[in-house]
Parts: structure tokens; sequence; C-alpha cells
């Protein structure tokens, strides 16, 4: 991937470890040790990385609810698992999705962006 204009708009956190990884921050080139510290904590995210693709899928089903380029951003940086986590992305979310566009954002996102829970986060879950 190679820059074409600095400063053109926001990516969201898969599109920044695609783009640290070309530049080796995975350890497997050249890279500054702020690119190597950004990559290690996008990767600890409960997010999978997704592929320009997979991506594009994703905001293509979120399109139905008229979510802003930010409010599809945070929704794919942050993979909510609860409806309290939609509404703190989405503004005025009882007035424009209501519940069952709570649910299908959640689903939505459990499907496509969310990491599976390994024991140690069921665990962490739980105990909330």
């Amino acid at each position: 991937m190679k820059l074409l204009e600095v400063n053109a708009g926001t990516i969201c956190n898969s599109e920044l470890l695609h783009v640290l990884t070309e530049r080796g921050a995975d350890g497997s080139g050249k890279a500054t040790i702020v690119e190597r510290m950004a990559y290690q904590y996008i990767s600890s995210q409960p997010v999978q990385p997704l592929t320009p693709k997979q991506l594009q899928e994703f905001f293509d089903v979120l399109q139905p609810y008229n979510l802003s380029r930010g409010e599809l951003l945070q929704l794919a940086n942050l993979a909510p698992r609860s409806p309290v986590e939609v509404h703190l992305v989405v503004a005025d979310c009882d007035v424009r999705l209501g519940d069952e566009g709570v649910e299908a954002i959640l689903a939505a996102v459990a499907e496509r962006v969310a990491k599976e829970e390994g024991p140690e986060e069921e665990a962490v879950v739980a105990m909330s």
C-alpha cells in the first residue's frame, strides 16, 4: 500500500494494521519503535484484522442504518458486544436504530469483526 495523499481521511485500526505490517512493524522488516508499539497495541485488541474487502462488506451490511463514517469506524475498531456499547458509539441511537437496529449491529459485529473469546476472556466477561 502506497501513501498517495497525506491526511486524506480517517482509517480504521484494520487498515492501519495493514499499513504497519507492510512497513515491517510485525518484526519482518525495519520499522520504528512507535510503529512496532502501535502494531502490538492494535494486534492485542478484541477485533480480528479485516481485509479491505471484509471491511467494505461489514460497512455494506450496516449501510441501511445510515451511520456516519466515524460511527462505522468506531464499530469496526471497538467491536461492541453489548447494547450499551453501541449506544456509546451511535449518536441518538434510540431514535435512529431502535432495539432491532442495535441487535442487528451487534449481530453483524459478532459475525464479522469480533475475535472469538478464549477461556480467559470468557472468565473476565463472566466476572463482570
